[in-house]
């Protein structure tokens, strides 16, 4: 653990890394004391459509985005001679993302119709396309000022302004009597999330507002091709993406019904506390692997790789440790019956331990050229998992949602974690620092371009 921290105060970003991760464990905090105040001012009915709607305009939102927060991950360079090229970048990522957005409200306006005839909760699914309109800009600002390395205006208008100030407005909307179920909730909450994402919005039009006029630069029709061909690669990986964090709620929902996908969301949300030190340890730890495979630098590369992976696994497996503790505890906290399922929280946990022992592998293989590997890969494992999670489901109810999660989790992490090896002779599993000898330098080619980062 202190050679990763004297890696990083090497790389000058110790101050950036201290915002990441202060960011994001009290995102982690307020996202919690959010949920924990949406419980105890709703039912349990009212709170599992609060959750229910949550997770699919969530969902839809990281498959709105188009993969355009990926594509200036990959391409937009921060050095002088390169702004010119980012404006073109942007200017593109802005017209995807323009085309998106018009296709949710036009399919927001053809729910909020069809919704006269459907049952509830899905007479409210119209709150669920607003919020991932929202959404999907906000993750594409999100990761834009993250490459800037402007880590407070990347995580702190969402991560700590809105998860934060959500739980003030729902006590404020029961105090003057406006809050009264699931519907008044997500547009308390949706409001702000519209402030916050419009303030990141101001600071890109001020960065990049020149590029967005009207008769501004554009790319190339071959570098155009390149990008649409890379940005649907994004997108369906995206999307099975969204399907692996929201899809078990929304079956939990829509089969088993809403009281128990309120619980299956904040059992979630707690074993997503375990994959804190990953999101932290990412957000500063990627630039500089980007800088080591720019360079070739295979054994260095190793070396970083292996440190963050250590540091994300000790961190999870303490945490985990905890949580067979106060678990029983942190579930009664919103509803006391939820302890009754602590097997399925203890579950969950296990597999996000296992996400972190493989560290950074698929983040590795997006910025690396792997997107085809990653979406036949994601294919195949998907159509697996949804029989595996049928099946289980029937059987052990909520227990088998978990069960399968962990088997996905687990059969995921090997294939990335494969292909990194095969890419660069690399081993990104946290016990990859006691085999110094694995990788480190085996003669690779050069992977597809990254953004420029100083390492």
């Amino acid at each position: 653990m202190h050679k990763l921290v004297a890696t990083i105060r090497r790389s000058a970003l110790s101050g950036q890394f201290a915002t990441a991760f202060v960011a994001r464990f009290a995102s982690a905090i307020l996202g919690f004391l959010t949920l924990l105040t949406a419980s105890r001012l709703l039912g349990t009915y009212e709170y599992g459509i609060y959750v229910f709607l949550f997770a699919i305009g969530s969902g839809l939102g990281l498959v709105a985005v188009l993969g355009q927060h990926n594509l200036l991950l990959k391409h937009y360079r921060m050095d002088a001679g390169s702004g010119a090229a980012n404006g073109v970048l942007v200017r593109h990522n802005v017209v995807w993302l323009g085309l998106a957005l018009a296709f949710l409200l036009a399919s927001g306006a053809v729910v909020v119709v069809a919704e006269r005839s459907l049952p509830d909760p899905y007479d409210r699914l119209h709150l669920a396309f607003a919020f991932a309109a929202v959404f999907a800009v906000s993750e594409y600002l999100q990761n834009f000022f993250r490459i800037q390395r402007r880590f407070a205006l990347a995580l702190l208008p969402r991560e700590i302004v809105w998860r934060g100030g959500s739980a003030l407005l729902l006590w404020l909307g029961a105090l003057a009597g406006v809050l009264h179920g699931a519907t008044e909730a997500m547009v308390l909450v949706l409001a702000l999330f519209v402030a916050a994402t419009a303030f990141q919005l101001v600071h890109l039009v001020r960065l990049h507002g020149s590029d967005l006029r009207p008769g501004g630069a554009v790319a190339a029709p071959a570098e155009r091709a390149v990008w649409r061909s890379q940005s649907l690669y994004f997108t369906a990986n995206n999307g099975v993406h969204a399907l692996s964090l929201y899809l078990e709620t929304v079956i939990v929902g829509a089969v088993l019904g809403m009281e128990e996908a309120a619980f299956y969301f904040v059992a979630l949300r707690y074993a997503t506390l375990l994959l804190l030190p990953v999101a932290a340890i990412d957000t500063v730890g990627l630039p500089m692997a980007a800088a080591r495979i720019q360079a070739a630098d295979w054994s260095g590369l190793q070396r970083l790789v292996a440190r963050l992976s250590l540091a994300s696994f000790l961190i999870s497996v303490t945490g985990a440790l905890g949580m067979l503790v106060v678990g029983p505890y942190a579930l009664a906290l919103f509803k006391p019956d939820f302890v009754a399922h602590l097997d399925v929280l203890l579950v969950l946990c296990l597999s996000s331990v296992v996400t972190a022992f493989f560290g950074s592998g698929v983040s590795l293989l997006m910025i690396g050229g792997g997107e085809r590997f990653l979406l036949v890969n994601n294919a195949v494992l998907f159509a697996i998992y949804g029989l595996l999670l049928c099946g289980l489901a029937d059987v052990l109810g909520m227990l088998g949602v978990a069960v399968a999660n962990l088997v996905l989790t687990l059969s995921y992490n090997l294939r990335m974690s494969s292909w990194v090896r095969r890419r660069w002779g690399v081993d990104n599993m946290a016990t990859a620092v006691l085999r110094p000898s694995v990788g480190g330098g085996l003669p690779r080619p050069t992977p597809h371009p990254v953004p420029h980062a100083a390492g």
